[in-house]
Formats: C-alpha cells, sequence, structure tokens
C-alpha cells in the first residue's frame, strides 16, 4: 500500500511533452521528504539531459571505455613481461647448471679414456703385454 502511495504522487511529477523530452511538475505533498529528494534529484538529471547530447555522452563514454580497456592491457602485458623474465632467468641458471654438469662429464671421459689408464688396465687385468719387435708385421 506505501509503494501505491509512493508511486502515484511520482508518476505525476513526470509528464511526457513530445518524443525525448520530460518536464517535471512539483506536487505538493507534506507525506514524504523521499519525495521532495528525488524531486530534485529528477531536476537535476533534467537539467543535466538539457546541457549534454545523447552523441556526445556515448562518444564519451565509448572513449572511457577504450581506455580503461588498455589500461587493462597494459597491466597484462606488464604482469606477463615479468613471469616471462622470471621464466627466463630460471631457465638461464638452469642452463648454467648443465653447462658446469657438462664440462665434468667431458673431464670425467678423458679421465677415463687416458692412454695411461687404459695401457695400466690391460696389463693388469687382462695380462695384455707390448708385443716384441720381432712380432710386428707392416701391411702395405
Amino acid at each position: 500500500m506505501t509503494k501505491i502511495k509512493i508511486l502515484k504522487p511520482l508518476t505525476s511529477m513526470l509528464l511526457k511533452q513530445g518524443r525525448n523530452e520530460l518536464t517535471l511538475k512539483r506536487v505538493q505533498s507534506s507525506e514524504s521528504i523521499l519525495l521532495d529528494k528525488l524531486y530534485e534529484a529528477m531536476e537535476f538529471l533534467s537539467h543535466i539531459k538539457e546541457q549534454v547530447s545523447v552523441k556526445g555522452l556515448v562518444v564519451t563514454l565509448m572513449l572511457a571505455l577504450i581506455l580503461v580497456l588498455s589500461a587493462i592491457g597494459v597491466v597484462q602485458s606488464s604482469h606477463l613481461s615479468r613471469q616471462l623474465f622470471t621464466e627466463r632467468a630460471i631457465l638461464l641458471d638452469r642452463n648454467d647448471q648443465l653447462q658446469l654438469e657438462w664440462a665434468q662429464l667431458l673431464l670425467e671421459q678423458s679421465a677415463w679414456s687416458s692412454p695411461n689408464r687404459l695401457e695400466n688396465i690391460a696389463s693388469k687385468k687382462l695380462s695384455m703385454h707390448m708385443p716384441q719387435a720381432e712380432d710386428i708385421q707392416l701391411i702395405y
């Protein structure tokens, strides 16, 4: 019931005149402060509507939307750049570790395949010896 009491004066405040114009008619009502505040807000909005064109408002809103979207793009791009930089640093560190391990493996390979070590193992474990000069035959 209270809604009907408020809506009735509110609808009588708005009178349509023409295509896009709204005019306000103040209804004398000592019933509510809310209606007075609502009337003031409606007057303020109609005053703004008179001074601002819809086309200008749409263009301004579109530009503001583009500005916000580009700001979000900058933030996203910065975040992605930081993530990729961190990942690159981790990969470079891993590369350094692998290079160090590769150098150690090459050193170990050269130690295991040294001619002195191979000769020593051949003579001790396999009982191999260097052939005498008369046992060597050259084939041309």
